[in-house]
């Protein structure tokens, strides 16, 4: 059985003006939608030529189910890539199961936090910030802020999202696909309504 696995994802922090460019836009809907969903069309042309079955699964967000200010086009981009994935795994079955999981924000590790959006975000959550302070210590007040908000209270690591990307590709969840598993430790706003 053969995996592929997406975790590619952009986001553009809004400017002074609460917007982002057109180029943006269509850059994160290229990256977070198109991209994947070209993927998913070449790698089922191989899939099924050689009559594999496989998985495919990609990272989405919480983002996609929760509405908040600063981030239209990469929230919106996520919740089309939600029904991505359950057009995929319509198209694709039975050879191929299509799932993908749902993290909360993820600061550790993450490329989408340079200083200037940690400042962004900081200032957007009015959290307290010195601007002579060091990135990682803007970045960590924002991951234990993102913490707080869940049930559990820590913060999402790579590493626990690898363990749910291992899960969807294991014997484990073998008859599930078109679904989505969220890894954001209960954050309440993305229960499902």
């Amino acid at each position: 059985m053969d995996t592929l696995i997406i975790t590619a994802g952009v986001f553009f922090p809004p400017d002074s003006s609460g917007r982002i460019s057109d180029h943006q836009w269509r850059q994160t809907y290229n990256v977070n939608v198109i991209g994947p969903a070209m993927v998913a069309e070449e790698a089922y042309t191989v899939w099924r030529r050689q009559g594999m079955s496989a998985n495919f699964i990609l990272t989405s967000s919480v983002n996609a189910t929760i509405s908040k200010v600063g981030s239209l086009a990469y929230d919106s981009s996520k919740a089309a890539l939600n029904h991505l994935v359950r057009e995929l795994a319509l198209q694709m079955a039975p050879l191929v199961r299509v799932n993908a999981l749902a993290p909360t924000t993820v600061v550790e590790g993450s490329s989408m936090f340079p200083r200037e959006r940690g400042i962004s975000s900081l200032s957007k959550y009015q959290l307290p910030f010195d601007e002579q302070e060091d990135t990682e210590s803007q970045r960590k007040r924002l991951a234990d802020f993102y913490a707080q908000r869940t049930l559990l209270k820590f913060q999402i690591s790579p590493e626990q999202q690898a363990e749910a990307i291992f899960l969807l590709a294991s014997e484990s969840l073998c008859r599930t696909t078109g679904q989505l598993i969220n890894v954001d430790d209960g954050l309440q706003e993305d229960f499902v309504r």
